[in-house]
């Protein structure tokens, strides 16, 4: 894999970027890995396809072999590369999370390799677009992937597997090592698959009170969610004892073991 690598460094003082660790900027070059995320994510030819921050181009050569795509990229200097190789291929130049997926259109399928910095805000916009959205193909580090279908009553359970859980189903795909990158990553990453509902899995009446409640409970989630809840002073006391009454949960119970239905329900009431 030396020379690969070799020639991604190359490439990259040719275009005249630096990869930045504060960005979690890791290339991936593995022909064998890449071939994986095709095959996991199977993209169709009538399908329209979005890739997040085309980078070199390596993922956008697959799929611009299986159907035409938009590549969202913030580096111009990355934007020019891919335009040259893959004239085909519409690029924007933005920063995806302020990028308007419903421009593009709907029923899309959302490709990309997630900077590690990133991967919490671009996940959450996901969430936001889910009605136009309908599957999202995506590499992750391993550790955070694994939140994203926690269990209730895991370590990996919070905020972000609340939220996501609420509008999409989440599959765990291929483990990709970190010698498959440039430079190379010092952890594993993951491979997943979100395929999102155009509604909540559980009706939500106030998707504000949802967050503010599911925040407040998961800011001391090894306590009970009554006293996590007060002690953030997110809500009021009485209003939010009666909630828990009228929801038919403990205020003894734990915020990681509330499961997504319970949080909903709560929010309701």
């Amino acid at each position: 894999m030396r020379d690969e690598a070799h020639a991604i460094k190359e490439r990259l003082k040719l275009v005249g970027v630096e990869p930045s660790r504060d960005r979690g900027q890791n290339f991936l070059f593995d022909l064998a890995a890449l071939e994986s995320i095709i095959l996991f994510g199977k993209p169709r030819p009538e399908e329209k396809v979005v890739e997040i921050g085309g980078g070199l181009g390596a993922l956008t050569g697959e799929l611009a072999a299986v159907s035409d795509i938009t590549i969202v990229e913030v580096e111009p200097a990355f934007c020019r590369e891919i335009e040259s190789k893959y004239p085909n291929c519409e690029v924007v130049e933005a920063d995806i999370r302020t990028f308007d997926l419903a421009s593009v259109g709907d029923e899309l399928v959302v490709f990309g390799n997630l900077p590690y910095s990133l991967s919490t805000d671009i996940i959450l916009y996901l969430v936001q677009y889910h009605v136009v959205v309908k599957r999202a193909v995506l590499l992750l580090q391993k550790e955070f992937s694994e939140r994203l279908f926690a269990k209730p009553g895991t370590k990996k359970y919070g905020t972000l597997s609340v939220h996501v859980q609420l509008y999409a189903n989440v599959y765990p795909g291929p483990i990709i090592t970190g010698d498959c990158f440039y430079p190379e990553a010092a952890v594993e990453s993951q491979v997943i698959e979100m395929q999102f509902r155009e509604a909540p899995a559980f009706p939500v009446s106030d998707f504000f009170i949802f967050s503010r409640i599911v925040a407040a409970a998961f800011s001391k989630r090894r306590r009970k969610i009554l006293n996590s809840v007060l002690q953030s002073k997110s809500l009021q006391a009485d209003i939010f004892k009666q909630a828990l009454a009228d929801a038919g949960i403990s205020p003894d119970i734990r915020a990681e073991d509330v499961t997504v239905e319970m949080y909903a329900r709560l929010a309701n009431c």
